[in-house]
Parts: structure tokens; C-alpha cells; sequence
């Protein structure tokens, strides 16, 4: 499993930032994520943290969401498998 972080966005929906983007990110995709370098980079770590030991039956990735006091968190969440049983219907 390569290493990614998901960024929650106003829109609702996630924004997918693998390792190799993190120095990538302009400032201005920095400003529309609503985040800064430092936190980009904090929730990253905190993510592949939470990711030890996981594998991809597990189907769990770290996702980052802004809390009501701006500061950032980051948690495991369930995603359905695009090849799983549901998706061959």
C-alpha cells in the first residue's frame, strides 16, 4: 500500500494526497484545502501512523478533517473495495 492521506473539503467530498505530492502542492491548492504546509505534513505522518499495521483487507485509510476549532484531525475510515462483491452486480 503506498502511503496517502485524504483531505476533507468544504464540498464534501476527500481530495487523495499521496507522499510524493507533498512537496508538490502550491501554495494556492494549500489555501483552497484550507491548510497549511506544517499541517499537511503533521496529518501525513499521524496517517501513515495510524496505517501500521494495516493492510488493504483492512480497507481503511487515513482521512484529515478540519474540526469546528480549525485545528486538524485525522482517523481511519472504511472505503468499499472497487473490485468487491457489491461492485461485479
Amino acid at each position: 500500500m503506498h502511503p496517502l492521506l485524504e483531505v476533507r473539503t468544504d464540498y464534501g467530498n476527500s481530495v487523495a494526497i499521496q507522499e510524493n505530492d507533498l512537496t508538490l502542492l502550491s501554495d494556492a491548492e494549500l489555501k483552497t484545502l484550507r491548510m497549511s504546509r506544517a499541517d499537511l505534513q503533521r496529518c501525513f505522518a499521524e496517517g501513515v501512523r495510524l496505517m501500521e499495521g494495516k493492510t488493504e483487507s483492512d480497507r481503511v485509510r487515513p482521512c484529515a478533517d478540519e474540526t469546528r476549532d480549525g485545528k486538524w484531525n485525522v482517523d481511519l475510515v472504511q472505503f468499499r473495495s472497487a473490485g468487491g462483491p457489491l461492485a461485479e452486480g
